[in-house]
């Protein structure tokens, strides 16, 4: 499978979404996450500049990609036979794909992989390192990780159930 980069981007968006609700201050975490983070009001106030959001966007995408790589198995076999479309049609890239290209392209599959694997391998080790040597509370990497779990599982969900292309 070839990725499809347009839900790729699309589900690169699923943070901001989770973002509005997740740190929201009627919903959850708003004004948790402002204390815990240690902003004082005139800084939540103030508005994310349109690079700053451009550059978020970027990262996100970034993001899903590597999603895209850990819940889409079979991006291990393009990246073998070096990205050539040719080459995964033909031998033992398509007899592989033949027996095993069907299997694992679930929402469900996604949910784990990204909400697991993603976060448990990556993001609460990074998250973790930096609240250490920060000095910030167990609270701030509670509300962050909590952010990330559910952000990395509905990324994962989508791009594991639309986000390979068939050869």
């Amino acid at each position: 499978m070839i990725p499809n980069f347009l839900v790729i981007g699309a589900s690169a968006l699923i943070p901001f979404f989770v973002a509005y609700a997740w740190f929201h201050p009627k919903v959850f975490g708003g004004t948790t996450w402002a204390e815990v983070a240690g902003l004082t009001q005139a800084q939540n106030d103030t508005p994310i500049k349109p690079y700053q959001l451009g550059l978020s966007i970027v990262l996100n995408f970034f993001l899903a990609f590597g999603v895209y790589c850990l819940t889409v198995h079979e991006s291990g076999v393009f990246g073998m036979v070096s990205a050539d479309e040719t080459a995964m049609a033909t031998g033992t890239a398509a007899a592989f794909l033949a027996e095993y290209s069907h299997r694992h392209h679930s929402f469900g599959h996604g949910l784990i992989h990204g909400g697991i694997q993603t976060v448990l391998l990556f993001v609460l080790p990074i998250l973790g390192y930096a609240a250490i040597f920060e000095r910030k509370s167990k609270k701030y990497l509670l509300v962050n990780l909590g952010f990330w779990i559910v952000s990395l599982a509905l990324m994962g969900g989508v791009i594991s159930q639309w986000g390979g292309s068939p050869v």
